[in-house]
Order: structure tokens, then C-alpha cells, then sequence
């Protein structure tokens, strides 16, 4: 599932549209894994003012007062097809000539620049949701999210008041959107690594070093991921359907069976609460 920098990389990319006015609009009779609350087509002739990310949702600020908000889901990308990014798209489902459409296109939106926004999701696990933006910030998906980890509020005196008493272990913990948004599986994996400790342990029993320790690296891992345009293990693309470069840096996650690269023991997986855990034995206490 794309998490905060693949998000994040994708609203970077789409800054092009800021700005233009949309024209037409596509909408599959296909369900998603919701409806959308307002009928899209009130996005007909907006202006698309702003473009931000709330945890791993894209919103889209148009004016008339409109939210639109984009979940990818498991499967699911946002590719941006102009005169520019035409000629550097490598996924040829993708090429879409005007008008038209493949299998698995949810909502398509034509601007008036000649740029085409196309929502894709086989799975159908993603949604697009049209609101008032007066409503944003109560909405359902919304409403709960703890802060940004980028942001000057995601800090050790913050963290360590939310971990005194939770007897979860951290690896679990640190994935609970109501702590700290965005900080996905792949990416708390690497932090912990990074930060000599182990998945395993009570997310109480870190100390202030270790939890702060684990601030600066979530936040450094997150802006490295960002610049190398996100991981792509599966399905994400980014805006131009091309993959992002984080994975090429992994230390632990996907690595079982390899050799750790700072003491050569070996890489072990094991299940948390239904998601894999990559760790070394060795230098994770």
C-alpha cells in the first residue's frame, strides 16, 4: 500500500495542474471500496487551487469549495498524462488517446492545459471522494489521524508521552495512524533497524535516548524515500508510471535469509498483527 512518500511524491507531481480549470469528466460504474459523497461532475469547469496530502490521502482544493480526496488503496495509481509526461510514461496501460479508457480506469479528468488525471485501481481497495472542503478535516478518514511525522509536532517529548503506557510492541504500535501517520511497514522496518531496536520489545520499555533516536530516523528515512520517489514492491508507479528507487536501499525489509550488512548475522522475518517484520537478532536489542 503506498504510504507517505509515495504519496507525497505523487502531489509533487501533479503540482502542474494547479491552477487549471477542469473539463471533462470520466466515472466508471464500477464500485470502489466507497462512494463519493457529492456527484463528481460538480468538478466540471473548477479550478484546481491547491493540492495537499493528509497521511496517505492526496486531497485536491478546487474552487466552488470542493475536496476531492484520493486513497490508492492496494493496487491503485494516479498517472499524469500530458504533452510532457506522455513521452516519459513506460506503462503502455497508460496511453490513453482522448476519450478513452482501459479496464481499470475509476475516474478520469481532463484540464483545460491538456493534461488528463487518470485514477487506476484494479483492486478496487482505493477511492475518490468528492466533499465540501468545509467539511475536510471532520472527515470520517480523517477526523482520528495523529501528526505528521515531517512535521515539528512528531518530536521525542510527544512520542514518549504516547509509548509510557502502551505494552504493544513498538513495530505495531508505530503503524497506529492515531500516534503517527504515514510511518507504513516498509518504513518503520527501516527505522528500527536504523535505530538498534528490535521489533519485538514493548513500545514502554524504550528509553528517552532510543526514543528519540527513532524520531530523527523515521524523519530521515521518510525524506530519503521521498527524494528517491517512494518504494515500489508491487504496484506503485508515480504520476509518470514509473517506479520510485527507495527499495534499492533496504537494509532489513524483504532481506530475510540475507546477511546483515552491519554484523553478517542473518535477516529474520516474523508476522506482528498480520504484517512481516524484517530485523536482525544481532544488532536490534
Amino acid at each position: 500500500m503506498p504510504e507517505l512518500p509515495e504519496v507525497e511524491t505523487i502531489r509533487h507531481g501533479l503540482s502542474e495542474l494547479i491552477g487549471c480549470k477542469v473539463g471533462d469528466i470520466f466515472r466508471s460504474d464500477k464500485k470502489l471500496r466507497i462512494g463519493s459523497t457529492l456527484d463528481l461532475s460538480l468538478l466540471n469547469h473548477k479550478i484546481l487551487n491547491k493540492i495537499n496530502r493528509r497521511a496517505r490521502y492526496l486531497i485536491l482544493d478546487f474552487s466552488g469549495e470542493y475536496s476531492l480526496i484520493v486513497h490508492l488503496g492496494m493496487s491503485g495509481s494516479i498517472v499524469l498524462n500530458s504533452k510532457d509526461s506522455a513521452t516519459k510514461n513506460k506503462l503502455a496501460q497508460n496511453k490513453i488517446e482522448a476519450k478513452k479508457h482501459t479496464k481499470h480506469d475509476h475516474f478520469i479528468c481532463e484540464f483545460n492545459n491538456g493534461a488528463r488525471l487518470v485514477f487506476n485501481d484494479p483492486r478496487r481497495f482505493g477511492f475518490i471522494d468528492l466533499i465540501y472542503t468545509q467539511n475536510l478535516w471532520q472527515y470520517k478518514m480523517l477526523a482520528k489521524l495523529g501528526p505528521e511525522p515531517l512535521l515539528a509536532q512528531f518530536n521525542a517529548q510527544y512520542l514518549a508521552k504516547k509509548l509510557c503506557h502502551k505494552k504493544t510492541n513498538i513495530k505495531t504500535t508505530m503503524m497506529d495512524n492515531e500516534i503517527v501517520v504515514g510511518v507504513g511497514n516498509i518504513y518503520i522496518n527501516e527505522s528500527l533497524f536504523a535505530s538498534a531496536i528490535s521489533p519485538l520489545r514493548s513500545a514502554s520499555s524504550l528509553t528517552k535516548d532510543e526514543i528519540a533516536k527513532l524520531v530523527k530516523n523515521i524523519k530521515n528515512i521518510l525524506k530519503k524515500a521521498i527524494k528517491l520517489g517512494g518504494s515500489s514492491i508491487n504496484d506503485y508507479v508515480n504520476h509518470e508510471g514509473e517506479k520510485g528507487n527507495f527499495q534499492n536501499n533496504f537494509k532489513v525489509y524483504g532481506n530475510n535469509g540475507k546477511k546483515c550488512l552491519l554484523c553478517n548475522d542473518i535477516i529474520t522475518k516474523i508476522v506482528q498483527n498480520g504484517r512481516s517484520s524484517f530485523y536482525c537478532k544481532n544488532c536490534q536489542k
